[in-house]
């Protein structure tokens, strides 16, 4: 493992733009597929992709039925619940919006890490930033926005959803040992795309969909969904871990919301409300805050 250079910098803020790319496709993907349609298709294209790169690797699959089980386990936790319930949400959310929602995820796991584990308990650097990240998801969504009916919250509560599936899988993820990056990464989409992919075809109309739609914007993005924001970031993000560790990869998380609201106001003319900027700036604070505690280890 190396010190991060300028080109490992580059390699982050394109993931993080990648990722923050994602809320805008969905917006486009949803013109012609509903949202299962959009979890399954992100999810086969990346788990096709993945697999061809496991191969590539000369890695086999595991074959022991508890190891699947749990990867199968991380699957509908960190890319089935979520990858439908942000298409979903997206139907009546803004882009820009949705981004911040799903920068809670590490707040969150700060939470389900207390309860689960004996080495990642809360202390006052964690509480506080989950405080400021809290306070900021209620700027962002509006305290009017709970009279306004369940219209109006549902979605946004389905991205705090989605996030929170995210910090589940990352708590079910550390339970799977001896599997490389790239076979833990093939195995969880693959395991995905089994459950989506029927039930796409059971809850929606995929087949007519695509027939209706051909080879335009809804599909197009589609296909960027499953092979860059999926695909190519997963690549991006084993090799920036095996380089310059892991705690350098997770500064993606202060970019992604930054780029997801610029991408929405650039793209959709998506309105940015000091609400919205005061709420952002409150979550990204919030996660610093709470990782302040690797060097601060006292427990509440």
């Amino acid at each position: 493992m190396t010190n991060a250079t300028p080109s490992s910098y580059a390699l982050l803020f394109f993931q993080g733009a990648i990722w923050g790319s994602s809320f805008q496709a969905i917006k486009f993907a949803l013109e012609g597929f509903g949202p299962m349609t959009v979890a399954a298709g992100r999810i086969g294209l990346a788990a096709v992709m993945m697999l061809l790169y496991a191969r590539a690797r000369g890695h086999r699959l595991p074959r022991n039925g508890r190891v699947l089980g749990m990867l199968a386990i991380v699957g509908l936790f960190n890319c089935a619940i979520p990858f439908f319930l942000i298409p979903w949400g997206e139907q009546s959310l803004d882009s820009g919006r949705t981004a911040i929602f799903m920068a809670t995820g590490p707040l969150i796991a700060l939470a389900i890490a207390h309860f689960t584990t004996t080495d990642e308990r809360l202390n006052r650097f964690k509480l506080l930033g989950f405080v400021m990240g809290f306070v900021g998801v209620l700027l962002v969504i509006g305290l009017d926005s709970f009279s306004a009916g369940a219209a109006e919250w549902l979605p946004q509560l389905a991205i705090i959803g989605a996030a929170t599936s995210y910090a589940i899988s990352g708590a079910i993820a550390k339970r799977v040992l001896n599997v490389s990056s790239s076979v833990f990464t093939a195995c969880v989409l693959s395991s995905a795309a089994l459950m989506t992919l029927p039930a796409s075809l059971i809850l929606e109309t995929p087949v007519t969909d695509l027939a209706a739609t051909g080879l335009s914007r809804p599909l197009l993005a589609l296909i960027y969904l499953g092979l860059i924001p999926t695909g190519l970031a997963f690549l991006i993000r084993f090799h920036l871990i095996k380089t310059v560790g892991y705690t350098f990869v997770s500064q993606v998380g202060y970019l992604v919301p930054v780029f997801g609201v610029l991408f929405g106001a650039l793209i959709f003319q998506e309105a940015i409300t000091a609400n919205i900027v005061t709420g952002l700036c409150l979550i990204l604070t919030g996660i610093f805050v709470s990782r302040l505690s690797a060097r601060h280890r006292e427990p509440l």
